[in-house]
């Protein structure tokens, strides 16, 4: 059977091959909000991780807290990320901002939504919409949109690569074995571990975990089974790997995504991110499809909530 969310994958290399006809620029004179819901909230968490680290003043929320609560944080600019720009929370969450004062950017897929009509400005990028209710190549090509508005990189030169080595790997994994997905990783890994679990659990209907690494022996390593797998997204640091030795000594499956793992991904001081979506996306689909399930359309979601 076809699946479109397949197809949203494997063209993440042609959508960042676009990346040169946008120039979004960051200042450090200015503090920023990110926002969003789902995955959407992830592209900022990571933005906000990588933001600070580069000298820059960042900070996230989900359009839900802007909605509900009064204790926003003083901002010069609200970048508002939604794919389909109809999530209520997020489109309450632009009205709000720019009621405030603030300066209201509006980053959609979709024309002539919602979030278009309540933003000062919009970046519009209808041809990163997708067909199915999964946030993948959309989600790749906005963090890597936002983050060339601090340093400009190429993705495009790794990204087939790294398509082609995820593919070919997590096929020979023997998905049908694991019940249990643990996502670890550091500051913007943290937030692309966070992503990942989001995509075992919309797609594959798993049950999902994820922790900084060092924090998992505290406590969560309790549910450790040979029905688990481990996903570290790797700054390469000796102690994740003594981590490895134990979770694999424990008699679970580690799956290493960094300069030297199993799926190896360039060392850009921590710009490489997009890049690591793509392994877990594909994970979510292979995991979906072994499953038996429509990786397309995910039991109880659709592509905006409305409230």
């Amino acid at each position: 059977m076809h699946y479109y969310t397949l197809d949203e994958i494997r063209r993440i290399p042609n959508l960042l091959n676009k990346l040169n006809e946008f120039d979004f620029s960051f200042s450090k004179e200015k503090k920023y909000l990110l926002v969003g819901c789902g995955s959407s909230y992830n592209i900022g968490f990571i933005m906000k991780e990588i933001l600070n680290k580069n000298g820059y003043k960042a900070k996230v929320l989900t359009g839900g807290h802007v909605m509900l609560f009064d204790n926003i944080p003083d901002s010069d600019v609200a970048i508002l990320i939604t794919r389909t720009g109809e999530s209520t929370e997020t489109v309450l969450a632009a009205k709000k901002l720019s009621q405030k004062g603030m300066k209201t950017i509006g980053i959609t897929s979709s024309k002539n939504s919602s979030i278009t009509q309540q933003c000062e400005e919009n970046i519009t990028l209808d041809f990163t919409a997708e067909k199915s209710v999964v946030m993948t190549g959309s989600f790749v090509f906005i963090l890597a949109m936002l983050l060339n508005g601090i340093e400009k990189n190429d993705y495009y030169n790794f990204s087939e690569k790294i398509l082609e080595d995820s593919e070919k790997i997590i096929d020979h994994l023997a998905l049908e074995k694991y019940e249990h997905f643990v996502f670890l990783g550091y500051d913007e890994n943290y937030g692309i571990s966070k992503e990942g679990a989001l995509k075992l659990q919309e797609m594959a209907l798993q049950y999902v975990e994820y922790h900084e690494p060092l924090e998992y022996r505290h406590g969560p390593i309790s549910r450790l089974t040979n029905k688990t797998l481990v996903i570290l997204n790797s700054k390469g640091m000796k102690e994740e790997k003594e981590l490895i030795d134990d979770i694999e000594g424990l008699g679970a499956k580690a799956l290493v995504i960094s300069t030297d793992g199993h799926i190896k991904i360039p060392d850009m001081k921590g710009f490489e991110a997009p890049l690591r979506l793509i392994p877990i996306q594909y994970l979510g689909y292979k995991k979906a499809i072994q499953m038996g399930y429509n990786p397309d359309s995910p039991k109880n979601l659709s592509k905006s909530v409305k409230l």
